[in-house]
């Protein structure tokens, strides 16, 4: 388990979605600099067991698992930040570097139409996907 600290009183300076969660990677510096989470994402169980031990179990606003990305059917607006550790099988030299032909490789297209946010952040393989991105949009 991580050593977070939740005591501390930070004023809330902007609001995010955590995608692609994992254990919380984005969320523990994001919170340090004053951001307040609203939900996240994340369809492993142990990855979810450990997140919710690390963040939810020590708060009172519960924010929700949204899950399956490629499942959402509501449309969140008012976020500052969207952050994501997309799965990089897709896109990295380790695997078949299949981009966009890998259902994973299409989950950023998910995001996209529906998190509205000033600004994406995103843990990406630079090489491929940011090039096909970019020429997709």
């Amino acid at each position: 388990m991580l050593a977070v600290n939740h005591q501390q009183a930070i004023t809330t300076t902007f609001k995010f979605v955590d995608l692609f969660a994992g254990i919380g990677g984005f969320r523990i510096p994001l919170e340090n600099l004053g951001g307040c989470c609203v939900a996240y994402a994340e369809i492993d169980r142990d990855a979810i067991a450990t997140y919710e031990q690390n963040f939810l179990n020590h708060s009172s606003d519960q924010e929700p698992n949204l899950g399956d990305v490629s499942a959402v059917d509501q449309l969140l607006h008012n976020l500052d930040l969207v952050v994501g550790g997309v799965p990089c099988q897709a896109w990295s030299i380790a695997g078949k570097t299949l981009g966009f032909e890998d259902p994973r490789g299409r989950l950023w297209f998910d995001v996209c139409r529906h998190f509205v946010a000033t600004v994406a952040l995103s843990n990406c393989e630079p090489s491929t996907c940011k090039q096909q991105f970019l020429a997709k949009y």
